[in-house]
């Protein structure tokens, strides 16, 4: 179902937005989550890695906010900024056969034929909140006192708050159909005493039909939500830079002060690649102190602790499945304030992060999403082969290699030819070997001969997730 549906998605953004400046609901479960004026938090695990993702927190403007009147709170209904029909029709086919015949030596045949269709017919609208209308409602509104318990939670995390403020829409009942068909068949003969001699056919066909709700959310755009921390103020930014829902009083702190503390810690590395090479020579140390001080706040951890959490990180690292279990929860943790016990390796990480009240502890869980995200950035390949080398103990090589390609290549953002150091005595180096794929994986062209990389700027943010991920797991096993 989802492959039906996201292709109905993926054809509707190729027409309408092809710059993708909206986001696009990941799954037909949440297409009704994403209404306007509905509040939005970035997945944690996408915080410092990735393209952004968001997930619904179950609150829309009006459940946060309390009119000056009797009368309670309606937003006006979102305008309809323009309708589109969509006839969505794909049919491919693809034959191939090859015959093998000597004399005396007998006869080889084989055919093979696959195809695939789909076919959608919709009607979407594109909606959108008038700019105008969170003008109209901050006159008329204040935040709830006292603030709903989940924002209460999202500040003391620092978790930025959206607004969907414009959404493409189904407007009528959807109906995505999906075939796939594959046929084969073979013959061969062999002369001699057996004179063997055999045939044989097959075929493999599927059709998914899924069906779209009217009303459902295909993609949307956001607005970040600012509060004040004391007066009860609000406002949507709806083009936002470095600024953060929860603020500090603003006439309690200069501006300027305010720019250089969002500043320090706001912004992810990889959003410095575009700077001069001035400014940028800084880069690796600063990528450096970022990723220590999140090794260093796991590492408060106690020696059976950290043997613990690696132990569930041990299977996280090598199913994907596991992976989002553990995104999950402790985004469910994060925004109820309170983590349920529960079996499996993403239990045994969630015992080191809680208190004895079974509510997550805020640093910990900061570093924790940390990691996650560097996790998530890796593709499976790599997450498998680092699980294989943190076993082994082996993971200095493949970190001390990182470190000097990142070092080397400082400032990113010029594509050059690196060449590393040569490998320790007894290690390996090359085709195959564990550093060379996790490096092949974050798009980089290796040589063998020198140890050489050609360094391109578009794999800073894996390479940045994969030495993160060397660092944390490296300190993490030390001394265990």
């Amino acid at each position: 179902m989802a492959s039906a549906f996201n292709g109905v998605v993926r054809s509707v953004i190729r027409e309408l937005d092809p710059r993708r400046e909206l986001s696009t609901v990941d799954s037909l479960e949440s297409a009704s989550n994403f209404q306007p004026y509905h509040l939005l938090m970035k997945k944690l695990s996408r915080q410092w890695f990735g393209r952004s993702r968001y997930s619904c927190i179950n609150l829309s403007i009006q459940d946060i906010l309390e009119g000056s009147g009797p009368e309670p709170l309606s937003p006006p209904a979102p305008r309809l900024v323009s309708t589109f029909h969509f006839l969505d029709l794909v049919d491919g086919q693809l034959q191939g056969s090859v015959e093998l015949a000597a004399a005396s030596q007998g006869m080889l045949k084989a055919g093979a034929s696959m195809s695939n269709s789909s076919s959608a017919s919709m009607h979407v609208a594109k909606l959108q909140v008038d700019p105008h209308t969170w003008t109209t409602l901050q006159q008329k509104t204040r935040l709830q006192n006292p603030e709903p318990k989940i924002l209460q939670q999202l500040r003391q995390y620092g978790v930025n708050v959206y607004v969907v403020t414009e959404v493409l829409r189904t407007e009528e009942k959807v109906e995505a159909t999906r075939t796939r068909k594959h046929e084969g068949l073979g013959q061969f003969a062999l002369p001699g005493p057996l004179s063997l001699q055999g045939k044989g056919q097959g075929h493999l066909s599927s059709k998914t039909t899924v069906t779209i709700p009217a009303g459902s959310i295909l993609a949307f755009r956001v607005a970040l939500l600012v509060i004040d921390s004391d007066s009860r103020g609000w406002d949507v930014i709806l083009f936002p830079e470095k600024q953060k829902t929860f603020r500090p009083n603003q006439a309690a702190m200069p501006s300027a002060e305010i720019s250089r503390c969002l500043d320090s810690k706001g912004s992810k590395l990889s959003d410095r690649v575009g700077r001069t090479k001035n400014e940028t020579v800084e880069g690796f140390r600063l990528l450096e102190a970022e990723v220590e001080d999140q090794a260093e706040g796991l590492c408060v951890l106690s020696r059976e602790l950290c043997r613990q959490l690696l132990q569930g990180l041990d299977t996280v690292l090598r199913d994907e499945t596991a992976l989002q279990a553990f995104e999950e929860a402790l985004e469910e943790g994060v925004c109820s304030g309170h983590v349920e016990k529960q079996d499996g390796p993403v239990g045994t990480i969630l015992e080191c992060l809680v208190k004895s009240s079974r509510e997550l502890e805020e640093e910990l869980t900061k570093h924790a999403v940390y990691l996650l995200g560097a996790l998530s950035a890796l593709s499976a390949a790599q997450r498998a082969l680092l699980a294989q080398e943190l076993q082994a103990r082996a993971l200095s090589e493949p970190l001390s290699l990182v470190q000097s390609l990142l070092k080397q290549a400082d400032p990113w953002q010029q594509g050059r030819e690196v060449t590393l150091p040569a490998a320790p005595p007894g290690s390996q180096w090359g085709a195959g070997a564990p550093t060379w794929i996790l490096l092949e994986h974050c798009g980089l062209r290796l040589q063998e001969d020198a140890p050489q990389v050609h360094w391109v700027p578009e794999a800073l943010e894996a390479v940045h997730a994969l030495y993160a991920c060397l660092v944390v797991l490296s300190r993490l096993s030390q001394d265990l």
